[in-house]
């Protein structure tokens, strides 16, 4: 994908104002713009998307050198702010009351607040922090939501909006964790998929948010009782299954891997990917065969042994079962030429 850098018309003001703050350089990427950062503050990137009027993201993933103020009024209005934070920690400030509140890893946080109050993240030297942030703006973006039929969203708009500043402290989460992990790391075929497959996710991901703060904050209570050290085990122990999948991984292994007890792993795969772990064990498998199928000249037995598996006529069954065709027709050309 070629990088320009991105002329001053083209910059979004409030993406120009943290450029001069960060003193680092923005190129553009189709239509997002990424403030790179290697300088005194610290190394990393800013990148700003917007996805429609009203509705902007940024992610920041970022070393900084010493303590930092992120400011956050200037990327605002009458705002609600999504974040979740996948890497390290950081604490988001009400200035004006001196209120700190602290966003560990893998928690999310729900924040509202007007162009009248001040308020800014405030990020510890010397820590890698990867943090996603969805400003959505509420006069643009929820006139619309309101006139819509989702019950989640007009919960929320009930909730927050005679509340001019307020701070949602959410609970863990590895759903979120497992869709910003695809956005950092799939591999695309082209510009055009991958500025789609972006811009979903990021919807997918704006809709777990605000279903799970109004579920939140109706129960009053955590919907796991997984500690965040367990999270992050569940969350290694997926990341170890999708490496290698040709590996005969069982719950014994997989406890040992991990250090979690058989009871504490199957609780971590049901809340994080709603699957027991063979579920998900056979369902990374697939996938992977399916890509194997549609992107290289493998044979059909070749792919079963790649993926673990010894039985052909088991991978032709589970796999049609799933994509509703067989191997043998999802490979021909007819067929995967209407993908």
């Amino acid at each position: 994908m070629e990088n320009l850098v991105a002329s001053f018309d083209s910059v979004p003001f409030e993406f120009y104002t943290l450029k001069k703050l960060l003193k680092g350089e923005i190129i553009k990427e189709q239509d997002i713009h990424i403030l790179k950062i290697k300088n005194e503050f610290g190394y990393g990137e800013v990148r700003y998307t917007s996805l429609q009027k009203g509705l902007r993201i940024f992610d920041l993933t970022i070393l900084t050198v010493d303590d930092i103020e992120f400011p956050m009024n200037f990327l605002v209005t009458e705002s609600l702010q999504f974040l979740y934070c996948l890497e390290g920690d950081c604490s988001y400030q009400f200035v004006d009351i001196d209120e700190t509140h602290q966003i560990e890893q893998f928690q999310t946080a729900v924040v509202h607040s007007n162009n009248r109050l001040q308020n800014q993240i405030l990020i510890s030297g010397g820590k890698r922090l990867v943090l996603n942030i969805i400003f959505v703006d509420k006069e643009e973006y929820f006139n619309k939501l309101s006139k819509e039929s989702s019950q989640f969203g007009k919960k929320l708009l009930q909730y927050i909006n005679d509340k001019p500043m307020y701070f949602h402290s959410g609970n863990y989460s590895l759903k979120i964790a497992e869709q910003l992990k695809l956005l950092i790391d799939i591999e695309y075929t082209n510009e055009i998929s991958e500025l789609l497959s972006q811009k979903g996710r990021y919807y997918l991901i704006l809709a777990k948010q605000i279903e799970k703060f109004c579920l939140e904050i109706d129960n009053n209570s955590n919907n796991s009782g997984l500690l965040k050290n367990e999270l992050k085990m569940i969350s290694e122990v997926s990341d170890f299954i999708k490496k290698h999948p040709e590996i005969q991984h069982s719950i014994k292994t997989l406890c040992l891997e991990s250090g979690l007890s058989p009871a504490k792993l199957q609780e971590g795969f049901k809340f994080m990917f709603e699957r027991t772990v063979s579920d998900f064990v056979r369902n990374v498998r697939l996938e992977k065969a399916e890509n194997l199928i549609r992107t290289t000249e493998l044979t059909i037995s070749e792919i079963v042994y790649s993926i673990g598996l010894t039985s052909r006529s088991y991978f032709c069954k589970i796999f049609k079962k799933k994509y509703h065709y067989s191997p043998k027709e999802y490979k021909s050309k007819d067929y995967t030429a209407k993908l």
